[in-house]
């Protein structure tokens, strides 16, 4: 289970993402920032590939990995610069669900306020 998410950072910081979606069920049921939900893969894709129109450089780092079962949290570092420059940095925490060696579920958790603040504060 942790590998399967290790491998999951790896590829979302090197924007690999043809691999990184054969990571997931085509069936992922997903739910990330800003009230995006998807229940599967092909839904799910557009939030992904959003990530370098924003970033030109992002790293996210898992700092703690929990695993109980088929259930994985990971506690994330997300340091990231904008086209503009404009370095954002928040905390984040994701829970996967793991059958059958794919991604079912994915949520993810931040802080919305603090990433719009960090987005539109000058610098």
């Amino acid at each position: 289970m942790e590998e399967i998410v290790k491998e999951y950072f790896r590829l979302v910081n090197e924007d690999k993402f043809e691999a990184l979606f054969s990571l997931f069920d085509p069936q992922v049921a997903f739910h990330g920032s800003f009230g995006f939900k998807a229940d599967n893969l092909e839904d799910v894709k557009p939030f992904y590939l959003e990530i370098p129109v924003h970033y030109t450089e992002h790293v996210d780092t898992p700092v703690d990995i929990f695993v109980s079962g088929n259930k994985v949290a990971a506690y994330i570092d997300f340091v990231g610069k904008t086209k503009k420059g404009k370095t954002i940095a928040f905390k984040a925490m994701d829970r996967f669900v793991i059958e059958d060696g794919k991604i079912k579920a994915l949520s993810i958790f931040f802080d919305t306020f603090i990433l719009h603040k960090q987005f539109t504060q000058s610098p």
